[in-house]
């Protein structure tokens, strides 16, 4: 079985730059949204929850994966590819999220005297948390789903 294309893991500094670019354009585009009157969209508190529950799932099943690997047992590899992409899904999703609610919290938290933007805070912050324990999980699953290397792996040299 031969190695993985390497260039198809999904690196910190791709998710690094997914963020700083959503964050960038959130806040840009919040704060237009700000000064022609608009208010800063409120989040539901489910959406935390479906985060975490997200990030838990992936999770699961990336340790799965790891389980039968480590183990030695026959792996189905459709079932572990999908297990690999459902986890840099979930992380390259969680960096995006993560970009939008970290420019919604901070300009939320320069309002705090009104009600309104300490629930949109209140909201953001805790999806934050949410979407960044979605990105460790999907990075842990994709570090998971590795498959070492074996020795009948080696062709001989031709000579």
């Amino acid at each position: 079985m031969a190695e993985p294309d390497p260039t198809l893991r999904l690196r910190w500094a791709t998710l690094g730059a997914a963020f700083l670019v959503v964050a960038t354009v959130s806040a840009v585009a919040l704060r237009w949204w700000q000064s022609r009157g608009g208010d800063l969209p409120v989040l539901p508190l489910v959406l935390a929850v479906l985060l975490v529950l997200v990030a838990a799932v992936t999770l699961v099943l990336g340790l799965r994966v790891r389980r039968w690997v480590r183990r030695g047992e026959q792996v189905d590899g459709v079932g572990a590819t999908r297990t690999l992409v459902l986890g840099q899904t979930a992380a390259l999703a969680g960096a995006v999220l993560a970009g939008y609610l970290t420019a919604s919290l901070g300009l939320a938290l320069t309002r705090l005297e009104a009600p309104e933007p300490r629930s949109v805070a209140l909201a953001s912050g805790l999806s934050l948390l949410a979407s960044l324990a979605m990105v460790a999980a999907g990075m842990v699953t994709q570090w998971c789903c590795q498959v070492p290397p074996s020795d009948d792996d080696e062709e001989p040299l031709a000579g």
